[in-house]
């Protein structure tokens, strides 16, 4: 039997918990491997243009994957979808190591690809359990757990790389944790009954798999009410991602360093990633607007992109780089929660999917960009990505991303 959301909304602490420590082994598991696997499919006799058709094509099937399940999930349940996902991605990072050639590796990625979705599903478990008010603090906290994942996972999964086992150790260690994910989401997390606008569950169930309904949803949120905070976040996305390209060369190049000190500026965004997050939620009680904040700290971001991009010492560059990292953690949140108000806290499942599938598709786009730009000078990467973090603020600007809908308002008059 599930609960109701309006009693898990009741005591959600532990179970953000929970979830938090879930999405800090998902990234754990997946910065295990992903680091490795260009070196992996180079061995194999992957080409460069190759192994970047396989990183975009797992990008691509995210794109559409992604709301897709967060869709099902809305339908049957986070909870049965979230152990689907964790089932298959571990199946997957299994058959990754054992793969014997570079075709079955490329096979075992296009099943992660349309199932590495746990991280989407949980968002959308917290969303409909969490109250509005604490939305800012929780995602914050879970971004955070998540981030610490993507700084541990790395450093394990070069140590391992290093033994007799190579990267089959180190497949096998990530399905590991997968796998304990999975367990620790059957015991903690329980499902919830979804309350859902049809009541006759044949029809529910016909609807979960009518892929007309489905994309008519998604054309509904992104070209109705959704289409400007879909864009802003796609084009606040782009901007970090285009600097980022070839960022390890830029930076050798800029300042002459290793790529041993190149490692630990990474390592460090990660950390300065993390800690924003717990702070997220006092940032939100701060300005009481998400639109403000996503205003302010896109200016802010703009401006440490440009500071990274011409910067003349490493100390600047690191002080800009604590900018922009602390800027993306309250981005991040501060979009998902206007989604989330704007959606009316409605398919939340595919509300995460599309916020997901938006970030999919900058990381298909922005690589190519980004190279482009280097072309003609090694600093137009970080100049583009400048670009489009101002015209993001600029349409959020001219069409502010948090609206006060009529209908709510007249309800709150009444009250009073």
């Amino acid at each position: 039997m599930g609960r109701s959301i309006s009693k898990m909304a009741a005591h959600y602490d532990k179970l953000t918990m929970w979830l938090c420590f879930s999405g800090f082994l998902d990234l754990f598991g997946v910065s295990m491997i992903i680091p490795l696997l260009s070196r992996h499919a180079k061995h194999m006799g992957a080409s460069p243009t190759l192994m970047g058709a396989l990183a975009s094509t797992y990008g691509g099937l995210q794109l559409f994957s992604s709301p897709l399940i967060g869709s099902w999930g809305d339908v049957w349940g986070k909870r049965p979808m979230m152990l689907l996902c964790l089932l298959l991605t571990t199946i997957s990072y299994t058959l990754l190591g054992l793969a014997p050639t570079l075709t079955l590796a490329i096979l075992t990625r296009i099943l992660a690809g349309i199932f590495k979705h746990s991280q989407t599903l949980s968002k959308a478990y917290l969303a409909d359990i969490v109250p509005k008010a604490k939305h800012s603090e929780v995602f914050g906290r879970f971004t955070a757990f998540s981030s610490m994942g993507f700084i541990v996972g790395p450093v394990v999964g070069g140590h391992l790389m290093v033994t007799d086992g190579g990267f089959l150790l180190v497949c096998l260690a990530g399905s590991a944790v997968f796998f304990i994910n999975l367990c620790i989401v059957w015991y903690a997390v329980p499902h919830i009954d979804i309350e859902k606008k049809n009541d006759d569950p044949k029809k529910n169930a016909a609807a979960s798999f009518n892929f007309l309904n489905f994309f008519s949803s998604m054309k509904k949120a992104l070209f109705s009410d959704m289409w400007d905070l879909f864009l802003v976040k796609f084009l606040l996305t782009f901007s970090v991602l285009v600097y980022r390209t070839n960022l390890g060369l830029v930076l050798e190049q800029r300042f002459n360093i290793t790529p041993k000190e190149i490692g630990y500026l990474i390592s460090y965004s990660g950390i300065v990633g993390t800690v924003s997050g717990f702070g997220v939620g006092k940032v939100a009680n701060f300005y009481r607007d998400d639109s403000k904040v996503m205003i302010h700290f896109t200016v802010l971001l703009a401006a440490a992109i440009l500071g990274m991009t011409f910067s003349p010492y490493v100390w600047v560059y690191i002080i800009c780089q604590t900018v922009m990292s602390f800027c993306n953690a309250n981005l991040r949140v501060a979009s998902t929660n206007i989604a989330i108000e704007r959606g009316r806290n409605k398919d939340t499942g595919v509300l995460m999917g599309l916020n997901q599938s938006v970030i999919s598709m900058g990381r298909i786009g922005a690589p190519l960009l980004g190279g482009l730009a280097q072309e003609v000078h090694l600093m137009g990467a970080g100049v583009v990505g400048a670009v489009f973090a101002i015209l993001s603020c600029a349409i959020m600007v001219a069409i502010p991303p948090q609206r006060i809908d009529s209908q709510t308002v007249g309800k709150e008059k009444k009250e009073l």
